[in-house]
């Protein structure tokens, strides 16, 4: 839900048009998402002109501002300036008492909207809102933040054996065990169903990786009311710079499938951490390839995939500067690594787009083929002498990434994240 649609709820329109206050609603964009009647009679049947509303949006709220009236009055009208629900109320000359009331109210309707009602937690839309501010203080203050994600294991059986009712309670039970485990700066959300996510302030991957071994031991260490042994698995990764909100997520979501895969009722920690990428930051080749969030497409497989490209395509760099240091085999040993990752690679992005039916996978497919071939000349190139950094540079990071990764494949991203989005 985005902060537009909290307003477009029907008990939060009711509150504010039937309120006795003159209310507007500015949405983040800048336009008047709402303006109740009595708003639209103070204002002479208008609302105020665009640039106002700019400026408007510029202030810090809660604050006082004069609106001026389409008949240019130049008394103008006091509004009081609130943030609710992610936007700007815009309240006209009110007495105290009556704004108090109203804010409220709406700060109820707010705190409903973002709680499960099951279990007492966050859900999923403060989730949303908690993650991106949690990915821009940590940008901002460099302070390591991670994400836990767990689900019940079997929870489908316990559904199945003991009904839905029983179901619900074993949630709740969970979500009680869990709260015991938490720490005061760890916040818990329902992501949906029996999956749950722990947002760890100020902890690195270690960290939030002891306390989700904690956290599975509290869940398995006593039997549940009817129910018997219930069991949690969990996957844990550090924010890293620079990636998105999603990245992350999706990162911790794979170590979580890995902890199902592995056996569950375990942990399965992404040991990669802030600390680590930058002090990699600092020591970077000029010729390194660096991975960003806007090359990704939106799909786990294929951008998991691409970033490993990037990880073997570094390698092969490296190995190519230090030649004629050191043996050209290790040149070769790397280019056969990225060679065969880069067919892999190919045939799942290829099946991928074919189900989801790419008008452009004949052009693409010849790309890959193109980009293949070439592939193996220069490994068989590696292997008679050493390769030109020049020329090796230019078709990996020219060819490969830069047309093929982030230019090529940027066509068909809106419609493998989308296939991804249904699943």
């Amino acid at each position: 839900m985005t902060d537009d649609s909290w307003f477009n709820d029907c008990q939060v329109q009711s509150i504010l048009m039937d309120t006795r206050l003159a209310v507007a609603v500015l949405n983040p964009g800048g336009q008047v998402h709402l303006a109740n009647p009595r708003f639209i009679a103070a204002m002479n049947g208008a609302v105020p002109a665009p640039e106002q509303l700019r400026y408007l949006l510029a202030q810090t709220t809660p604050a006082r501002a004069m609106l001026r009236t389409p008949t240019g009055s130049s008394a103008g009208i006091e509004a009081l300036m609130l943030s609710v629900g992610g936007c700007v109320l815009l309240i006209l000359e009110a007495a105290e008492q009556e704004i108090e009331t109203l804010r409220e109210r709406l700060a109820e309707l707010e705190r409903l909207s973002t709680t499960d009602r099951l279990t007492g937690v966050w859900n999923r839309v403060h989730m949303d809102r908690a993650i991106e501010a949690e990915v821009a203080r940590a940008e901002r203050h460099q302070q390591a933040v991670s994400l836990i994600l767990l689900d019940i294991d079997h929870f489908k059986r316990i559904n199945d054996d003991h009904g839905h009712a029983v179901g619900d309670e074993v949630l709740q039970e969970l979500v009680a065990r869990l709260n015991q485990g938490l720490r005061l700066t760890d916040s818990l959300y329902r992501w949906g169903g029996e999956e749950f996510l722990i947002l760890a302030t100020d902890t690195g991957f270690e960290g939030a990786g002891a306390l989700a071994e904690r956290l599975r031991i509290k869940v398995a260490d006593a039997p549940f009311p009817d129910v018997g042994p219930v069991s949690i698995s969990l996957g844990v990764a550090e924010y890293l710079p620079g990636e998105s909100s999603k990245l992350w997520f999706d990162r911790a979501d794979n170590y979580l499938y890995q902890a199902k895969n592995g056996g569950r009722n375990r942990v399965m920690v992404d040991p990669r951490s802030a600390s680590d990428v930058r002090e990699h930051d600092h020591r970077r080749s000029p010729f390194e390839l660096v991975w960003q969030a806007s090359y990704a497409s939106g799909h786990r497989m294929i951008d998991e995939e691409h970033q490993h490209l990037f990880v073997l395509v570094n390698r092969a760099i490296a190995e190519a500067i230090k030649v004629p240091k050191r043996n050209g085999q290790h040149l070769t040993r790397a280019l056969a690594s990225l060679l065969e990752h880069i067919e892999a690679h190919f045939a799942h992005e290829e099946a991928i787009l074919e189900a989801c039916n790419f008008r452009g996978l004949q052009g693409h497919r010849k790309a890959h083929q193109y980009l293949l071939k070439r592939a193996r000349e220069v490994k068989r190139a590696s292997e008679k002498g050493p390769v030109p950094l020049g020329t090796l540079v230019e078709f990996l990071a020219q060819e490969v990434v830069l047309q093929h990764i982030v230019g090529a494949d940027q066509k068909f991203f809106a419609l493998v994240a989308a296939a991804e989005d249904r699943q």
